[in-house]
């Protein structure tokens, strides 16, 4: 279920719509090279699928097991937030 923050930013774009390869990689500020080898893991997993071709980019859409799993990270990731604010606001008073 792990996945790394260039993948939850991926997935996250993508739950608000479908994106060109292009368009994803203004926003996450990746090279080409490393954000196709991203995509392509996620294709792997399921939670991202190929919806067409444009000229040489390829437009992409998160599929529902990518929603669900977005979804457990958000959680996961919520509460150890919480957590850490937790922590760090006993040790520094906030």
């Amino acid at each position: 279920m792990a996945m790394n923050v260039k993948e939850l930013a991926i997935l996250t774009l993508l739950s608000e719509g479908e994106l060109s390869v292009k368009e994803i990689q203004e926003y996450v500020s990746i090279s080409r090279r490393n954000l196709v080898k991203t995509i392509r893991k996620l294709e792997r997993k399921g939670y991202i699928q190929e919806k067409a071709y444009v000229g040489d980019d390829v437009i992409v859409e998160i599929t529902e097991y990518g929603m669900e799993m977005l979804y457990k990270n958000f959680v996961y990731l919520r509460d150890l937030i919480n957590e850490m604010e937790n922590v760090l606001c006993t040790k520094f008073d906030c």
